[in-house]
């Protein structure tokens, strides 16, 4: 049983759980060196379900892109496969409850989108990406889970985290019913497939959900069922943003932005478009460190 105190893997000391999902519970730990790492327990009856999320951050840990979550190491005990990986100090989710807690307000855009970027970066990185254990035939990856619970701080660091449906642009991903978290997911996903782009359409929502909260999602928009259809409302996107909005949304990948960045670089030269050229204030940045932020506001849990 996993419990705070125990030593499930011998010289690693669990100190809280700090979430729990489908796929598992994940923990904070000291290391041997009383360092403090994140084990993510994934139950070996999923073992094949974690296969392609060991396969995939394998490989990533070694090329160490400072924009994906590091995997130290991987090891087992009778009833789980462990991941031992870096411990952040929240995820954009977090973020997003200390701005409306410490000033009532969602994430700016012009905070979001610094942060957005280095996803960005990370995601079109993927998008490029041969690994001989993965996809050595297909162009490259998607990560088809890109949400905000995903998407990990350490310090002003952000880290693309849970690989468990990465997949390659030319593979199909499931045969029936659907896949992904609505309403990130998008709509090739529920066809079976990822493709170049499927990553960009999760940024946008992402980037509006945090920026603009639920006023551009329509009120059926769900987190816990395939959507009928697009979760947002375009009369209620900001007028400058909406052609770059609705091109990163369009139902067919092949029409959306050609790169991640390319999306990001859009919405901040729209949003500093809107700027005042002087006198405008700049609003103080809430902060998550060690799993509070500057209120001591509790961290909730960092999976799904």
């Amino acid at each position: 049983m996993l419990e705070a105190g125990s030593q499930p893997i011998p010289g690693y000391q669990l100190s809280r759980r700090l979430g729990s999902g489908a796929f598992g519970e994940v923990w904070e730990a000291k290391d041997p060196q009383a360092r403090f790492v994140a084990l993510k327990f994934i139950s070996v009856r999923e073992r094949t379900t974690a296969s392609s999320e060991i396969r995939v951050l394998r490989d990533l840990s070694q090329l160490r892109h400072p924009n994906i979550i590091h995997l130290h190491g991987i090891q087992a005990t009778s009833q789980h496969i462990v991941l031992n990986m870096e411990r952040a100090d929240g995820n954009l989710e977090d973020l997003h409850r200390a701005y409306m807690e410490e000033t009532g307000k969602n994430i700016p855009a012009d905070h979001l989108l610094d942060l957005l970027e280095q996803a960005a970066d990370a995601l079109d990185f993927l998008a490029e990406l041969k690994l001989p254990s993965v996809n050595p035939t297909s162009r490259g990856l998607q990560h088809c889970d890109v949400k905000p619970s995903n998407l990990l701080l350490l310090g002003d660091t952000l880290k693309v985290a849970d690989f468990g449906l990465c997949a390659g642009t030319s593979w199909q991903t499931h045969r029936s019913g659907w896949r992904g978290t609505p309403p990130y997911a998008a709509p090739e996903l529920f066809n079976g497939h990822a493709a170049t782009g499927t990553d960009q359409f999760a940024l946008c929502i992402t980037f509006l959900r945090l920026c603009s909260g639920e006023r551009t999602f329509w009120s059926g928009a769900s987190d816990d069922a395939p959507p009928s259809g697009m979760p947002i409302d375009f009369t209620k996107v900001r007028e400058r943003e909406l052609p770059i909005i609705t091109r990163a949304l369009h139902p067919h990948a092949g029409s959306r932005w050609p790169t991640c960045r390319a999306f990001v670089q859009a919405l901040r030269d729209a949003s500093q478009s809107n700027l005042p050229q002087t006198g405008f204030h700049v609003r103080p940045r809430p902060k998550l460190r060690n799993g509070l932020h500057s209120a001591a506001f509790a961290i909730p849990p960092l999976v799904r």
